[in-house]
């Protein structure tokens, strides 16, 4: 059932408001997958010393089993050579003595004991110190970066975090436990005790869905590549999308590695209220062509992940940005779930159980949030319309064609050199344009994708007419000294607002209406059809075109869509094609 369905089917429900609040939100579990931190301890350096202590005595490494979290794992701790180098006269400036030739850095490895082995977790344990010199393998000693709170007042230990398959808040708990196993205090690494500074790398989520019921997710039309194309710039560096359908062996299988990274400037275009910048993924695993149907791994993931790299922010170690990030990667998966047409309740075939996926539903916080990105690709279309109908300036012109046709990184100085401009003047384009270009960090770019192949096909038929070959948009943006009429800003409006799109050719009329649900208390086909021909009225155009327009819409098929909520059917669409004028009569609505 998607996110709309399920919406639909809670607002008759309003009996019992808080059994209706709960059943809205018991949606399929997604799985805490990838998880990459630091944690920081500002307590000084017994924890350090106690992991030395523990090696010296068993020769380098050490073995034993815990049991954490309800299960047995086993502990592995082992050291690493470091470049750290040790301090002056053998004193740290907050005066801990370290009386070592050589620093050495310890890893503690837990695996929980089943029969995958992908739970699992690494710990590295640092030494940190002011103005701690490193010498490493490749490049000059140096002072090593650390932040200055946190050993203002003491020494530290940082430990990197990096597993998966745990839940992320349970990271710091299973610490303690495994440092406990190996003779080392727990209590050296509360909750209490890490200092601000930590901070959250990396965090990702996934559920495997059916191969069979997968490919609307990383279909040319599906919500990865839209996402890409209308929301992410066209200058590398700021849009990331693969499409890879060939494992390593060469083999075929669609679908096998898709991804798409979004910046947080991109995110926000589509949930105003997230922050994190995300990479959305549908993956095969490596071996996925050699296994049976009724193995998991026969079965993609789709997996979202935060992208620490893509923002200058930090993501900061606390309850309340664990929280966020949960909620915010679970939306994604559910918005691109929902955008796919399929079923955001476990049950059927949808999903796909595995070791750590249980594929059953929960109850959750997390909104149901339509990924419609409609809006998005018609504003973006009246910007590029608002630029070409109001009259392009030369340089203005100019500028736009070296951005389409340059593929490497483009500066202002770039753009004056090549069109023999003062750098001003490329400037005062740039100011003109800001709603249809970016310019940052001295580079300029073109605002998406989409936008490029608008500006590109738009300046090709520049001399012959405005935007042709944008649909409804184009055609109905009919370019004025003062801007747009009234009576076309609302027909516009119409298309936008509805997802219309239409091709007005000399002769005849076609109006493609998408997706319709005729139950969602909605505008009915009738009536939106009705709502256009008076507004096509209004416009002044030609009645009888807009009455012998052929319509196309989809609605959802009934006798295929179960309603109960154990269902994991994907929803299904049937299409249909009619004559307007009939339409508007209630008449003549034909399966395609």
């Amino acid at each position: 059932m998607t996110a709309s369905a399920i919406l639909d089917e809670n607002e008759d429900e309003d009996e019992d408001e808080n059994q209706h609040s709960e059943d809205i939100q018991r949606l399929i579990e997604p799985q805490d997958h990838e998880f990459t931190a630091h944690f920081n301890y500002d307590n000084g350096l017994d924890p350090w010393f106690a992991f030395d202590s523990v090696v010296k005595e068993h020769d380098g490494s050490f073995e034993t089993t815990t049991e954490a979290l309800g299960e047995e794992w086993d502990v592995t701790l082992y050291y690493q050579d470091s470049a750290i180098i040790p301090p002056r006269g053998g004193v740290t400036r907050n005066g801990t003595t370290i009386e070592h030739n050589e620093i050495r850095e310890f890893r503690l490895k837990l695996e929980a004991r089943d029969e995958v082995g992908e739970k699992k977790v690494n710990y590295h344990i640092r030494p940190r110190w002011q103005k701690m010199r490193v010498q490493p393998d490749e490049g000059d000693e140096h002072v090593l970066s650390v932040p200055r709170t946190l050993v203002s007042d003491s020494d530290a230990v940082n430990v990197r975090v990096s597993g998966s398959n745990i839940n992320f808040g349970d990271y710091g708990e299973l610490l303690m436990c495994a440092a406990s196993a190996c003779d080392v205090s727990g209590h050296h690494f509360l909750e209490s005790h890490r200092h601000e500074s930590s901070n959250i790398q990396d965090g990702a989520m996934y559920v495997r869905v059916h191969e069979d019921v997968s490919g609307p997710i990383h279909a040319r039309t599906g919500p990865l590549v839209q996402l890409s194309h209308v929301l992410e710039n066209d200058r590398e560096g700021y849009r990331k999308l693969v499409q890879n359908d060939s494992n390593e062996r060469n083999q075929q299988l669609p679908g096998y590695y898709h991804t798409v990274t979004l910046g947080p400037s991109r995110v926000h275009e589509v949930f105003p209220n997230h922050e994190l910048p995300i990479e959305a993924k549908h993956y095969y695993a490596r071996e996925a062509l050699d296994r049976p149907s009724d193995s998991p791994l026969a079965h993609p993931k789709l997996e979202v992940a935060y992208q620490q790299s893509r923002w200058d922010e930090t993501l900061h170690l606390t309850d309340d940005n664990l929280a966020q990030l949960h909620e915010e990667l679970t939306e994604w998966l559910y918005a691109i779930l929902n955008d796919a047409g399929l079923d955001l309740r476990a049950g059927g075939s949808t999903y796909v159980s595995d070791q750590y996926f249980s594929a059953d539903n929960h109850t959750t916080t997390a909104s149901l949030i339509n990924l419609n990105l409609s809006e998005v690709r018609h504003e973006q279309e009246s910007v590029v319309f608002k630029h070409f109908g109001d009259g392009l300036a030369p340089t203005d012109k100019e500028t736009l064609q070296h951005l389409v046709s340059d593929g490497g990184t483009v500066s202002p100085q770039d753009i004056a050199d090549e069109t023999d401009r003062h750098q001003d003047t490329v400037y005062a384009a740039l100011s003109r344009m800001e709603d249809l270009v970016e310019h940052q960090y001295g580079e300029v770019s073109l605002r998406s994708t989409y936008v490029s192949q608008l500006v590109a096909d738009a300046l090709q038929q520049a001399e012959e007419a405005i935007g042709k070959a944008y649909e409804a948009s184009a055609k109905a943006k009919q370019a004025a000294e003062r801007g747009l009429d009234e009576t076309t800003e609302k027909f516009i409006g119409w298309t936008e607002q509805y997802g219309v799109n239409y091709e007005d050719k000399s002769d005849s009329l076609t109006v493609d209406l998408g997706r319709v649900n005729t139950e969602d208390g909605d505008k009915s086909v009738r009536a939106l059809i009705r709502e256009g021909f008076n507004l096509w009225q209004a416009m002044g155009r030609d009645e009888i075109t807009f009455r012998t327009a052929k319509v196309h819409w989809e609605s959802p098929d009934k006798g295929i869509q179960l309603k109960s909520v154990s269902t994991d059917t994907p929803t299904r669409w049937k299409g249909h094609v009619g004559k307007a004028f009939r339409l508007m009569k209630g008449t003549n609505i034909c399966r395609r």
